[in-house]
């Protein structure tokens, strides 16, 4: 009886042994007979390339087989494909209800330099955490942290941008797919969740080269993408950008960016290449909001920036009050820019102009931006107590190209002689009426010029008073010019008209014409005057805005400025 039970004993152990090495058999025909329609175990091995199948922990039941440990390696193109975590396998002994469950498998392969849709990416690596079940016809997977895909260099198509070091985070992304396995085929497919992706630099031409991030949401199918999320420069501008990405449809791409006060302008500047160098912001809030269409055709952009008193700098001139909107509209070939409530508080380069309103469009062809026409329906400015504006029209600018000038129509209304006098960097002026006129500004590739500008002053006229000590100097054997100088002492003029000039160098030239009476000379008697007077406007300027009569930051702009220009020539002459 011993012998028999120690012989049943010995039986049921090889029995059991067998049992389980069937199971185990069974397994792998089951994955093998699961994914490749029952092919034998080797001949699917061979030919799909699979190395080192290794595993640990092994617990087998009746409800199916699982593994601690599963390590596999598959070479494509030459390349390893390696998976490594937990299995467990149930259903096996029912064919079409084989079910894998995994709580952890990592997956490592490298990326081919294959480029896609134009697309080149260098020295890739995808590394993904997989949880998750999947059946003969369906799974659910999501991928755990850790999921990244990491590329050296991608490139777009044409080479419009290339990204150094680009890293996507996928981890928490949900998939969920259906699928036949004999044939392969993808039936289904959904995915969604968050999505991190970082770039150590982006070198595209209206970008300065710096890290950029995203952290956003990814959604899709088998029929398009939508990704909404934050892009964010190293220097601090954010982005909110949404796209959708239908794949037999129109690529959509919605962008809205907001820079608020000195931080956000800074932002901007270490952004943005075309951003100009001696643009300051201050103050307020800018807001762009973008929507682009990849139309088979061409591309299509409607933009609309919005301002809201923004203040700043621009060189050394002050601006205050920025508020308004312009729309930016780029169809087929054809750019188009207009606007219909833009105003500035105040614009001063030393001399302020207040409450400026601006009306107008600009339209051009794509391939020539600088070349199109420019309507204006509204320009006009305060300017020393009275009104300065541009009269409407239209102008060609691609005259500028063949170098013809652009004239400007400008009319002056109510200019007041008294705050003239207070502007003007001189001790003792004084003065009264009120002026108007037409000035034709023209506008070249060299610069601005004024040529015969006309104004005067409206009856009954006024008086001017101008200091003594600083005309007597003219005088000096010169008795014509003695008596010029004591009548404009205290000068009442019936008439004040003047030519206008003023050259590319800065030069302006004043035709002033005078006919009044002074008191204090030939009892009153009526006098004409003729008087040539010439400034430098650029110099004029400057003292203005050394004077503290724009702000604090200008003034220590110029005085910078005016000591690098001292300093310059006595570097240049110690031979440094």
């Amino acid at each position: 009886m011993t012998n028999l039970m120690c012989r049943t004993s010995r039986f049921l152990q090889i029995c059991g042994g067998m049992f389980k090495r069937i199971l185990v058999l069974l397994v792998i025909l089951a994955l093998s007979g699961a994914l490749y329609a029952r092919h034998e175990w080797q001949q699917w091995r061979a030919a799909n390339h699979i190395q080192d199948l290794e595993w640990q922990g092994m617990g087998v039941s009746w409800n199916g087989v699982s593994f601690d440990s599963l390590s596999v390696t598959q070479l494509r193109d030459g390349q390893p494909w390696h998976a490594r975590g937990d299995l467990k396998v149930s259903g096996l002994l029912t064919p079409g209800e084989r079910e894998f469950t995994t709580g952890s498998m990592t997956v490592t392969a490298p990326l081919p330099n294959r480029a896609l849709a134009g697309w080149q990416p260098r020295e890739g690596q995808v590394n993904l955490v997989i949880a998750g079940t999947a059946s003969e016809q369906s799974a659910t997977l999501t991928l755990m942290a850790g999921s990244r895909l990491e590329l050296a260099e991608l490139t777009a198509p044409e080479g419009a941008a290339s990204f150094d070091r680009l890293t996507l985070d996928l981890a928490g992304l949900e998939v969920n797919g259906e699928y036949t396995l004999a044939p392969i085929s993808l039936e289904s497919l959904v995915f969604s969740g968050p999505i991190v992706a970082a770039a150590q630099a982006i070198h595209q031409p209206q970008l300065l080269p710096q890290p950029w991030r995203l952290k956003g949401h990814l959604n899709g199918n088998l029929e398009s993408v939508a990704l909404d999320g934050r892009l964010s420069s190293d220097a601090g501008a954010d982005t909110d950008i949404s796209l959708q990405l239908p794949f037999n449809g129109v690529p959509e791409l919605d962008v809205e960016l907001v820079s608020t006060g000195a931080l956000g302008g800074r932002a901007l500047a270490a952004t943005f290449t075309a951003w100009p160098e001696a643009l300051e912001i201050t103050e307020g809030t800018a807001k762009a909001v973008l929507g682009v269409k990849l139309l088979p055709e061409g591309t299509s952009l409607n933009g609309d920036f919005e301002f809201e008193t923004v203040s700043g700098l621009f060189d050394r001139t002050a601006w205050t009050g920025l508020n308004g909107s312009v729309a930016l509209n780029i169809s087929g070939e054809q750019l188009d820019v207009s606007t219909s409530d833009l105003s500035l508080d105040t614009v001063n380069p030393g001399i302020a102009l207040s409450n400026i309103r601006f009306t107008g469009r600009y339209g051009s062809a794509l391939e020539k931006p600088l070349e199109g026409e420019l309507s204006v329906n509204r320009a006009s400015a305060g300017l020393l107590g009275g009104l300065v504006q541009v009269e409407p029209g239209q102008w060609q600018l691609s005259d500028l190209s063949s170098r013809r000038p652009l004239r400007v129509p400008v009319d002056l209304s109510g200019i007041k002689l008294s705050e003239l006098m207070q502007v003007y960097p001189a001790e003792g002026l004084a003065g009264s009426g009120v002026i108007h006129g037409r000035i034709p500004v023209l506008v070249g590739p060299d610069g601005v010029t004024v040529e015969a500008g006309r104004v005067a002053a409206m009856a009954p006229g006024g008086t001017l008073k101008l200091p003594a000590d600083r005309l007597r100097g003219l005088a000096q054997g010169n008795e014509a010019m003695a008596l010029v100088v004591q009548a404009m002492e205290n000068f009442n003029y019936d008439v004040l008209s003047s030519t206008i000039d003023y050259d590319q160098d800065g030069r302006l030239m004043l035709g002033l014409r005078l006919e009044g009476n002074s008191p204090e000379v030939r009892d009153g008697h009526p006098i004409v005057l003729n008087i040539n007077l010439e400034e430098d406007i650029p110099a004029l300027l400057t003292s203005l805005q050394l004077s503290g009569r724009v702000n604090e930051a200008v003034t220590e702009k110029v005085r910078d400025l005016i000591q690098k220009r001292n300093a310059k020539p006595q570097s240049d002459g110690s031979g440094k």
